[in-house]
């Protein structure tokens, strides 16, 4: 046999040898096989596919650092909202512990009257010191007086009757804060317990036929929220709007229906009675903060109220049972905040509603 020809039973026999061994070494990379036969027979190499091979191993490359790198960001993002999970975590029981450390402060406090010079209306001055309570983290917030809002619920008695002078502060209270009074016939019916109408209400017959129906509650209402959902009451009552203060500051369904004259701002103070001016609502501020008042009647010795007394005296009070916490926890760059509603009950609390953000 001359050098360099090849005998066709071997070549053969190769080929075939070449095939069963590539079945056993074949290897699949992102839609690319490649046998690895070379060992076993050699073909001849052209510049051509040199080039090719040099091709699919850099393709091969770049696919293999594209997909690492989609990797690595995918671990980041993921340790990165871990971290973030566990910050607000963190934060939350931060704020948490703030309401604890509120409801202590309101079942140490002494029952007999609740004003401004007490620990607890100072709660948001006492926060500042919470940092050294969490190593990396702090809560701040304030305690308030839910006696010093108008309750809507007391328009009606626990029988359905009407308090004309529930009523008549609600209106004086719109009046005020420059709304309409037109909607409190539908407030009346939302809250009373029959199917009969007033002349500007609403009842189970027009609630059912809204876009979202619904029937009316015919009871007191558990949350301000409820409002919304009345006949005539735009968002605007509520939150505020068009140069006007809303609502939400100055209503409350959780409390005894009175008002603190300790805690009332100004506005629910003059909505008490139609007698009641500016100066006198100056008068009490500036008493109250010198001299809280102890008892209903210590409000007779400020100027201009010694009249007024026995038109107000069954609906003001110098104490309250029910209080809002508003907190906020942060730990690191995370925040949390918590607002309850918290009942006394002797020297012991309990909780009437909780809303987390």
């Amino acid at each position: 046999m001359k050098p360099g020809t090849r005998n066709p039973e071997l070549f053969l026999f190769s080929v075939l040898s070449v095939s069963s061994v590539a079945k056993k070494f074949r290897i699949s990379i992102f839609g690319f096989r490649i046998f690895n036969c070379l060992h076993f027979f050699r073909f001849p190499r052209t510049e051509g596919q040199r080039g090719v091979a040099l091709v699919l191993t850099l393709l091969i490359l770049t696919l293999l650092v594209v997909t690492g790198l989609e990797m690595n960001r995918a671990v980041r993002v993921e340790a990165t909202l871990a971290e973030n999970f566990r910050d607000l975590t963190q934060a939350s029981y931060v704020a948490q512990s703030g309401v604890e450390i509120a409801r202590a402060l309101i079942q140490d406090d002494d029952p007999a009257y609740d004003g401004p010079d007490e620990r607890w209306a100072h709660f948001e001055h006492l926060s500042i010191l919470s940092s050294r309570l969490f190593p990396e983290g702090y809560f701040t917030g304030r305690i308030l007086d839910e006696n010093a809002r108008f309750n809507p619920n007391g328009i009606l008695d626990a029988y359905g009757n009407l308090n004309l002078k529930k009523k008549e502060q609600m209106e004086r209270l719109l009046n005020l804060l420059g709304h309409s009074a037109d909607w409190m016939d539908a407030l009346l019916d939302w809250l009373d317990g029959d199917d009969q109408p007033r002349t500007r209400g609403a009842e189970k017959e027009f609630y059912l036929t809204r876009k979202k129906p619904h029937p009316p509650k015919n009871g007191p209402m558990d949350s301000l929220d409820e409002l919304l959902l009345i006949r005539g009451v735009e968002p605007s009552f509520l939150y505020g709007g068009g140069g006007k203060e809303g609502l939400m500051n100055y209503l409350t369904v959780q409390s005894d229906g009175r008002i603190n004259i300790n805690t009332a701002g100004p506005v629910i103070l003059m909505s008490l009675s139609s007698k009641i001016d500016q100066a006198m609502v100056q008068a009490v501020l500036a008493h109250r903060l010198t001299k809280p008042f102890q008892k209903p009647e210590d409000l007779r010795s400020v100027p201009g109220w010694d009249a007024v007394y026995p038109l107000i005296s069954s609906e003001i009070t110098v104490g309250s049972n029910f209080f809002r916490v508003e907190i906020l926890g942060s730990y690191r760059e995370a925040r949390a905040d918590v607002q309850a509603v918290i009942r006394r009950e002797g020297k012991r609390t309990r909780v009437l509603s909780w809303k987390a953000g």
